[in-house]
């Protein structure tokens, strides 16, 4: 499944959900596009950082799809 990005530069882009963990923990993503809208990086806790676990709902598709 591929996920709507922005990156800190403004650029756009399509991302799998792999490469969206490491852009995460790397802050290299400014924006994330869900199914409700864009959801800012920084402000609002996306994905598991700096080793606390994500407590929240997922909402990735099972990898792979088949």
């Amino acid at each position: 499944m591929l996920i709507r990005v922005m990156y800190e530069d403004g650029r756009f882009d399509m991302v799998r959900n792999d490469m969206l963990d490491i852009l995460v923990a790397n802050m290299k993503i400014k924006k994330i596009r869900r199914a409700s809208g864009w959801v800012d990086v920084e402000r609002d806790q996306v994905r598991q950082s700096l080793g606390v676990p994500w407590e929240g709902q997922e909402r990735r598709a099972p990898w792979p799809l088949h």
